[in-house]
């Protein structure tokens, strides 16, 4: 099967806060990667497909807000587990600003712009 994509993604390592409907306190991710659609995201905490979450990512010199929904998400295993438990998680984006979506489109603009 062939996966198709609405927006680009890049490679990025992004720090990241989310919370989700059943917990209030901020948990701390990483970025794996980004696009206008969505992210994928490092974190120890697991999460289930279907959980809706408000995300922050500072994408410098801003923090872009957005909701978004768990799409996929697996326990990492092996050297990328460093040291504790470690999930990575496909979220996709809902709701964003427009000022935000903006922002997020020149960051990407400018990290695609060396292969271009």
């Amino acid at each position: 099967m062939i996966e198709r994509r609405n927006h680009p993604r890049v490679k990025v390592s992004h720090p990241a806060l989310y919370v989700g409907e059943s917990y209030h306190t901020p948990r701390v991710a990483t970025t794996v990667d980004l696009s206008l659609g969505g992210a994928r995201i490092e974190t120890p905490y697991s999460l289930i497909p279907g959980e809706r979450l408000q995300i922050s990512i500072a994408v410098h010199p801003q923090v872009i807000q957005c909701r978004g929904t768990v799409v996929r998400s697996l326990e990492l295993t092996g050297e990328r587990r460093r040291g504790g438990a470690r999930y990575e998680a496909g979220v996709r984006f809902e709701e964003m600003s427009l000022h935000d979506r903006h922002h997020l489109s020149r960051h990407i603009t400018r990290i695609m712009e060396p292969w271009n």
